[in-house]
C-alpha cells in the first residue's frame, strides 16, 4: 500500500494557516478540528512550517500565557520532512518514527497534494494486514 492510496480514501483537504496567525487561533483550529497539526502556508502556496500540538506546549512551556499571543512563524517546524505520493506504508512508518513526528505533508514535484497522520497510516496498514488475512484463509481453504 501507498501514500496514495490513503489520500484516495480520506481526501487532499489540508488545513493550513498563514505565518501571522497568532498561536491562540491555532491552538482553537486544533481543538474544534480534532487535528494535531496545520501547515503554514505562505501566499503563493509554499509550504513555511508545520505546528503541532507537541509546537505550542513547547512555546506555552517556555513563554507562558504571552505564547499564545505570538505568530505561528515564531513557534513553527520549519525543516519539514514530506514524504511522496509513491512512497510506501513502511516507508512513511520509519520516517514517522525515526523523525518522531506524527503528521507528514505529501509533495510531488514541489505541489502540496495533502498530509497524512500516524492515524491515516495505521488504518491503512491494518486494513492492509485484514487484507492479507483474509486472503491467506481462502487460499488455505481452497487449497
Amino acid at each position: 500500500m501507498f501514500v496514495s492510496d490513503i489520500l484516495a480514501q480520506k481526501g487532499i483537504g489540508v488545513h493550513s494557516v498563514a505565518p501571522t496567525t497568532s498561536v491562540a487561533e491555532v491552538s482553537q483550529q486544533l481543538s474544534v478540528r480534532r487535528i494535531g497539526s496545520v501547515l503554514v502556508i505562505d501566499g503563493h502556496g509554499t509550504v513555511l512550517g508545520i505546528v503541532s500540538e507537541r509546537d505550542v506546549v513547547r512555546a506555552l512551556a517556555s513563554e507562558g500565557a504571552a505564547a499564545l499571543a505570538l505568530e505561528v512563524s515564531q513557534i513553527m517546524t520549519r525543516e519539514v520532512v514530506t514524504c511522496d505520493p509513491d512512497d510506501s506504508i513502511e516507508e512513511v512508518m520509519q520516517a514517522m518514527t525515526s523523525g518522531r513526528f506524527r503528521h507528514l505533508p505529501v509533495v510531488r514535484h514541489g505541489d502540496l497534494l495533502g498530509l497524512v497522520s500516524i492515524g491515516d497510516v495505521v488504518k491503512a496498514r491494518l486494513a492492509e494486514t485484514r487484507h492479507e488475512t483474509e486472503a491467506l484463509k481462502a487460499y488455505i481453504v481452497a487449497g
